[in-house]
């Protein structure tokens, strides 16, 4: 989802955007696993586990979309120029798949309507709530550039998204009814984009740092992932609905993320085989994000239709898999295709 504007790799960078795609797949199909099943059934607490793991998903790509930004930022370019860049890679890929789940999902054919959707995002389609979310953090980011580059600045990002969490968490209606707590308003990710870019400015150092730090950084990450499991069953067992019990929006899952990323930062990606799956998936992590709901959707259909159970191991393992596979698939032959064609006019 970000790029580094650079020919150069930092593995690291692209180990934590490969992961995070797979988490947000893992996150959906694992919520399907659940809504499909006897609350604390073995499944479901497997499933449950799994979707809690995955929860630094969508922390880690707009941290990471902060550091993307932060490396290739150039002040002198001017805003038009950088708006031009970024937003031209994000935006017409958001408004395609954003008619394709509204006219062949939704069959949503009240073109009125479609302005006010899409800039909602989540309104569309449930995980779109991510692109107006990402777009407005675009927008700012030139503006507020300097801030983030300063200790300052991070702290009183720091101080906004976690006081606006926590006040959505556990001073809010449970069902987060009011449209301010929604997951698509900027506040809540603010911190976390702030902080990639705020890394920029020693990120090698940072990344050398962590590493010596490995068993002491895989310590903490598996205390907070202890609490932040502990915390969704117990708000289960007391009778909280789910997405209460699961959502980004707690201030726990603030810190596990943060850690989860320092943690990937830690680790050593050495081996050839596991860089390029790592790297293909990263390659392709934008379109997984936007592509798998459409993917799944119609996966949980051809399932129902052979008598197979949502509510299943197996169902939750083959569509984590069918769903990430299946985007790079399509990406790949949409690239040579595009690239067969462009040879075709050239000649």
């Amino acid at each position: 989802m970000i790029n580094l504007g650079r020919k150069t790799t930092i593995m690291e960078i692209d180990a934590g955007k490969a992961l995070g795609a797979v988490a947000v797949v893992l996150i959906h199909v694992s919520a399907y696993t659940m809504a499909n099943i006897k609350i604390f059934d073995f499944t479901y607490k497997i499933a449950l586990i799994l979707n809690q793991i995955a929860r630094f998903s969508v922390p880690l790509f707009v941290l990471l979309s902060g550091v993307g930004l932060g490396l290739s930022y150039k002040k002198d370019d001017g805003y038009l120029k950088f708006y031009k860049k970024r937003l031209s890679k994000l935006v017409p890929e958001y408004i395609i798949w954003g008619i394709i789940y509204l006219v062949i999902i939704n069959k949503n054919y009240n073109y009125n309507l479609w302005p006010n959707l899409f800039l909602k995002g989540d309104k569309i389609f449930y995980h779109l709530y991510f692109m107006p979310m990402i777009i407005k953090l675009y927008i700012i980011f030139p503006v507020l550039y300097i801030g983030m580059k300063k200790k300052a600045g991070l702290f009183i990002a720091f101080l906004i998204s976690v006081g606006i969490t926590t006040t959505a968490h556990y001073f809010n209606n449970p069902n987060l009814a009011l449209d301010f707590y929604s997951k698509r308003n900027v506040v809540f990710w603010f911190f976390y984009f702030v902080l990639g870019v705020y890394l920029t400015s020693k990120l090698q150092y940072y990344i050398k740092k962590s590493k010596k730090h490995k068993k002491l950084l895989g310590g903490i990450l598996l205390l907070c992932t202890i609490v932040i499991l502990w915390e969704s069953f117990y708000g289960l067992k007391i009778g909280k609905n789910l997405d209460y019990c699961t959502t980004f929006i707690r201030p726990s899952i603030i810190l596990y993320s943060i850690i989860f990323t320092i943690f990937v930062f830690s680790l050593n990606y050495n081996n050839q085989i596991l860089f390029k799956l790592l790297k293909n998936i990263t390659n392709n992590s934008y379109i997984i994000y936007l592509a798998h709901p459409f993917i799944l959707y119609y996966y949980m259909k051809w399932f129902r239709s052979l008598n197979l159970k949502i509510g299943s191991i197996y169902f939750l393992i083959s569509a984590v898999i069918f769903c990430t596979i299946m985007p790079i698939i399509f990406a790949e032959l949409y690239k040579r295709i595009k690239s067969n064609i462009f040879k075709v006019f050239n000649n």
